[in-house]
């Protein structure tokens, strides 16, 4: 196996490759294609759009995405907006599988990849070189991998002490793609819908002609009848009890950060470095600047573990502070009682300036929130 190496088939693997790729070099690329079951629906804020714009992505992403106009808080009990903020700059949803898809385009496009579609079981390194078996037990050379094989695969168990990223015990997601035609004439409002309330959050958005849903709750509170308990018929998301909604029960995982990013000619990218919670939309949109930030050090250093070092020391210090405000962001999304209703004050008072401010380390590509 010639150049380098990259494990993972998600979104943030095969980015991860593209970017390798159009560095200058070969990649091989182990792992299965997840992209026929990428299921439901990201946000890309204009942080993750300079990614794209990064990777050579631009104009693809325009092409087959929804473009929002707004962020809009609302309280979920009494439907009053809290605050509305406008998007200026890029920002828009994407189906999972279609951003992958594009992505895939363009890295079969650079002639560059190899594929195997065998999952790397353990990470060997020895004189410069690391050495990969796989799950069927075939072994492969390479100059250097990019693990990008999640959070509890084995390229973050060869890199970093603090072992694997754990899942949230305490909340969950229930996630559900629907035809807008289906639903009232509101969730078709181009804008990302944030509702607060009685100790949950519900985000919704369009995406092309289908509409994404993920309400987040307590686990205990996800019993047989829960979106009734939740949305009743005063309710403005009252079309949510629905009971003929295939609703996905998701686990959310733990705010955590690797403790090391690079061991050697091996370093992580995407959940394998850090697990995000969804409370910022920032999961897909972190993993494409992993991937347009090591494409950007393999372009300008001949050594493949200068140009680690430099990803990983760059990355390790952005991404920390976004994992711990996304986490902060849903703890506050959570708030019940009479927490939650300073919190609505709070908001309505400190409208579109508090989130743009709260914002700004988060979408520091986009020099308004600056």
């Amino acid at each position: 196996m010639a150049g380098l190496a990259v494990s993972g088939g998600g979104i943030a693997g095969i980015a991860a490759a593209l970017g390798a790729a159009r560095a200058g070099h070969d990649i091989t690329l182990l792992g299965g294609s997840t992209t026929p079951n990428l299921k439901g629906g990201v946000q890309i804020a204009p942080n993750g759009w300079a990614a794209l714009e990064s990777l050579g992505l631009g104009d693809a992403a325009r092409a087959c995405s929804t473009r929002l106009h707004t962020i809009t808080v609302r309280a979920l009990d009494s439907g009053a907006t809290l605050i509305r903020l406008p998007l200026h700059d890029p920002y828009a949803s994407f189906g999972r599988a279609a951003l992958a898809g594009l992505v895939e385009e363009a890295l079969g496009g650079t002639g560059r990849v190899t594929r195997i579609a065998e999952d790397v079981a353990h990470i060997h390194q020895d004189d410069g070189h690391v050495t990969l078996i796989t799950a069927a037990g075939t072994s492969h050379k390479c100059d250097g991998l990019i693990a990008a094989d999640g959070g509890k695969g084995p390229g973050r168990r060869h890199v970093t002490a603090n072992g694997s990223a754990g899942v949230s015990a305490e909340k969950v997601a229930m996630r559900a793609l629907l035809p807008l035609a289906d639903m009232p004439a509101h969730f078709a409002l181009a804008e990302s819908n944030l509702w607060l309330g009685r100790g949950v959050h519900v985000v919704h958005y369009p995406i092309g002609e289908m509409v994404n849903l993920v309400v987040t709750l307590p686990a205990a509170r996800t019993g047989d009848g829960w979106q009734a308990r939740l949305f009743g018929a005063s309710s403005p998301l009252a079309a949510l009890v629905d009971g003929q909604i295939d609703w996905a029960r998701t686990a959310l995982p733990v705010a955590a950060t690797a403790g090391c990013w690079r061991r050697g000619h091996v370093v992580l990218a995407g959940d394998a470095a850090h697990s995000m919670p969804p409370h910022l939309a920032q999961g897909a949109g972190q993993g494409l600047q992993d991937a347009a930030c090591l494409g950007r050090h393999l372009g300008h250093e001949d050594d493949i573990e200068a140009a680690f070092t430099l990803y990983a020391r760059e990355r390790a210090a952005a991404v920390s502070r976004i994992v711990q405000k996304a986490d902060i962001s849903g703890r506050i999304m959570g708030l019940s009682g009479p927490a939650a209703h300073l919190r609505d004050m709070v908001l309505n008072a400190g409208g579109p300036r508090l989130m743009q401010n709260w914002l700004a380390e988060v979408w520091s590509a986009d020099p308004s929130l600056a």
